[in-house]
């Protein structure tokens, strides 16, 4: 029988409660699921492969009952983030342009910045942003932060992209003591109850999920040529995700 061959473990903690769990890095098994899921270009098929990954790669997830599916979509983005940092490369060398003025033209002067991807973190709102939506004095919705499932398995763009996202970010609608709960809403009665918000109700709920929690890193760096201190936020972990 051919040996086993010990693997690395690190523990994470999850940005929305801080819980710890141990994971570990990558296998080749599963960067075969990563590239078969990203040849497929199905946003269904490579939501479902990063679930499958971060699933495989849990080592101890604690006592509790842990499901994949139920945690915020950015304690995902995060878990995978820091896993492909474990698995692949911590760093990764990125190009920005500096737009500021240099005399009477733009500087334009390109320049590379070595990034550290565990330096990523999930950057909250400054904004006291309440997740009760009140359309009237007895109606309203309540808000919630969307799976990873829900916030990346539609292949929409524009006005309907965010409207799906508002759809999966609903917690239960209420109407006086009568509690309608996600789960027992139809897509159709959804759909439905969105189309028929006024324009001020429905800007209430995109604001929310304007504001939902990025992840994100931070850097300064000098420009070279006109000496100008950017003060850098990337936040396009995108491929990271294909």
């Amino acid at each position: 029988m051919l040996p086993k061959i010990d693997v690395p473990t690190f523990r994470i903690s999850l940005p929305s409660d801080e819980r710890i769990i141990q994971v570990r890095p990558f296998l080749v098994k599963e960067e075969k699921i990563l590239l078969i899921a990203a040849e497929s270009k199905d946003p269904e098929e490579m939501t479902q492969a990063i679930l499958q990954v971060i699933d495989n790669c849990i080592v101890d997830a604690g006592q509790d009952p842990y499901n994949l599916d139920r945690r915020p979509f950015f304690d995902i983005e995060y878990l995978f983030t820091a896993l492909r940092a474990k698995s692949i490369s911590e760093n990764i060398d990125i190009n920005f342009q500096c737009n500021q003025m240099d005399g009477e033209d733009y500087c334009g002067n390109i320049f590379e910045v070595k990034l550290d991807i565990l330096e990523a973190q999930v950057s909250k709102s400054s904004i006291d942003i309440s997740d009760k939506i009140e359309f009237s004095s007895t109606a309203g919705v309540k808000m919630k932060y969307p799976s990873y499932k829900d916030a990346n398995t539609t292949t929409e763009n524009g006005i309907d992209r965010k409207i799906n996202l508002i759809q999966n970010s609903i917690d239960y609608i209420y109407d006086g003591e009568t509690i309608h709960s996600r789960k027992d809403i139809s897509e159709e009665e959804l759909s439905e109850f969105i189309d028929n918000l006024t324009s001020d109700q429905f800007n209430k709920m995109e604001f929310w999920v304007n504001n939902l929690p990025s992840l994100m890193i931070e850097k300064t760096r000098v420009c070279e040529k006109c000496k100008y201190e950017h003060k850098l936020v990337y936040d396009d972990f995108d491929s990271f995700f294909l």
